[in-house]
């Protein structure tokens, strides 16, 4: 799996396609950091290039941004901050197992639910694709195009099916978001 990321997803070709939409994203921070000079308006420019970065990542990996809505709820960002916050959390249950099941911390109830939420947007995100493939020619193919693209040919060494998909999905959205949502 890492050498088809590597190959197909993360090549200096497949990165440098999407010059023009790193471009236009800086170019609408911009445009939002001159208005709010404009207007004398204090900017948090810590959210804002993080959420610059995070549009960029979802235009790449997904193909368009997704509002806070689109995720939970609660919104992407604390969606995403939990998410960080659990996989960084030590388990009691990993340490003793004879009380894991126990779940005294609440970790796996809030795991499971989370995962319940990221699966269900990573779903809509992939039956998006499906649906519009016959009938839209993109101008640049995003990586679930392209996962997508594997998971129907037969070229690939080992089959793909849409858990492999949404797991690199999720994958990239998270090392992109990494260190962003830790100490927010």
């Amino acid at each position: 799996m890492r050498q088809l990321c590597t190959l197909e997803l993360l090549s200096t070709q497949k990165i440098s396609s999407f010059k023009s939409i790193r471009r236009q994203e800086v170019g609408f921070l911009n445009d939002s950091i001159q208005k709010a000079a404009l207007d004398g308006i204090a900017v948090d420019l810590s959210s804002e290039v993080s959420s610059t970065s995070a549009d960029i990542t979802c235009r790449m990996v997904f193909g368009k941004k997704y509002a806070d809505q689109d995720l939970d709820g609660r919104g992407f960002r604390a969606v995403m901050q939990e998410g960080m916050h659990l996989s960084a959390s030590p388990n009691i249950g990993d340490y003793f197992p004879f009380i894991g099941a126990l779940d005294l911390q609440g970790l796996n109830a809030r795991t499971k639910a989370l995962a319940k939420v990221f699966d269900k947007f990573l779903e809509k995100i992939i039956d998006e694709h499906v649906q519009s493939k016959p009938t839209e020619q993109k101008q640049h193919k995003d990586f679930v195009d392209i996962m997508l693209a594997l998971m129907e040919s037969q070229e690939a060494e080992f089959r793909i099916d849409r858990a492999h998909v949404k797991a690199v999905m999720l994958d990239m959205l998270a090392a992109s978001m990494s260190g962003r949502y830790q100490n927010s």
